[in-house]
């Protein structure tokens, strides 16, 4: 008998416990009924460890992800075409994710305002988001990509704040990041130069010109599937503590303006805080909602 070194080393029949693929599998293998029930899950998960003892031909390769033949799988992915061996588009979200609303999401700019609205950039939005997403264990990794064949809505700057802005049109969405889950999600934050971008053709004019986040957030959300939306909760600020502020006996007029305007700084600071608070709560509202779905 002749001893030879080994030139391959073959991929073993049976699972190995630190497999990445058999983690992942678990994962996809979990019933849709059964998301949100710990204990289920856990049942299910020490069976399918144990069935998989010396599988071989009885898997099927989706993405990067193996996952048992015959299995009930999460009806809200779509796994892309499955070929026996051969590794398939990593699979995507095929169900719509809700749009958690936290703030009115609404700010007007023109003649009648008192003080500008406090607008949230999309850098301090996706820091917000990325800060919150890591707490959870998460990660949102930023970075502009173009989402093609999109249901993007169509804003007009100039309606009424009482009025419906539901037009849409099919075209390439802007995406600001990726959460990092499996399937790795799209993210869009909806900021005012968004409406500003996604004005359409309008009838009328005004001096005064409405931002309507929300309203466009919800357009998106429920016409992609897949896409997570974010919006800017337009946190108002006090005018009341603006509009009360009446000049002193005695008070010089520069004296009033300079307090008016520390006040007004005080307002708006207080405005942004808020909004940034409510953006953080849509993002756990968010976190608690792919808990409940067993996407993580």
């Amino acid at each position: 008998m002749k001893i030879e070194p080994v030139k391959t080393t073959p991929v073993p029949g049976y699972p190995d416990k630190y497999n990445g693929q058999a983690r992942i599998a678990l994962s996809y293998a979990t019933p849709y009924r059964w998301i949100g029930a710990p204990l289920a899950v856990g049942v299910l998960s020490a069976t399918v460890a144990l069935g998989l003892t010396g599988c071989g031909d009885n898997l099927r390769i989706a993405g990067n992800a193996s996952i048992p033949n015959g299995t009930e799988t999460n009806p809200s992915i779509d796994y892309g075409n499955i070929t026996p061996g051969v590794s398939s588009p990593t699979p995507s979200l095929s169900k719509f994710i809700p749009l958690f609303e936290y703030g009115d999401g609404t700010g007007s700019i023109g003649c009648v305002s008192i003080t500008a609205p406090v607008f949230i950039s999309e850098d301090d939005a996706m820091a917000i988001l990325s800060a919150a997403f890591t707490e959870a264990g998460l990660s949102l990794n930023q970075g502009a990509r173009t989402m093609e064949d999109a249901t993007i809505p169509v804003t007009d700057l100039y309606i009424s704040s009482d009025e419906d802005n539901t037009l849409k049109r099919q075209g390439d969405l802007t995406i600001d990041g990726t959460l990092d889950v499996t399937p790795n999600l799209p993210v869009v934050f909806v900021s005012m130069e968004d409406v500003e971008t996604w004005h359409g053709d309008s009838e009328v004019y005004s001096t005064v010109s409405v931002y309507k986040m929300r309203e466009a957030a919800k357009t998106l959300s429920e016409n992609n599937p897949g896409l997570v939306v974010f919006y800017d909760p337009q946190a108002l600020p006090d005018y009341d503590k603006l509009m009360g502020l009446e000049q002193k006996e005695g008070e010089s007029d520069e004296d009033y303006s300079a307090r008016w305007q520390e006040v007004s700084q005080e307002v708006r600071q207080a405005a942004k805080a808020e909004s940034e608070q409510l953006l953080r709560e849509q993002a756990e509202a968010l976190i608690n909602w792919l808990r409940a779905e067993g996407i993580h």
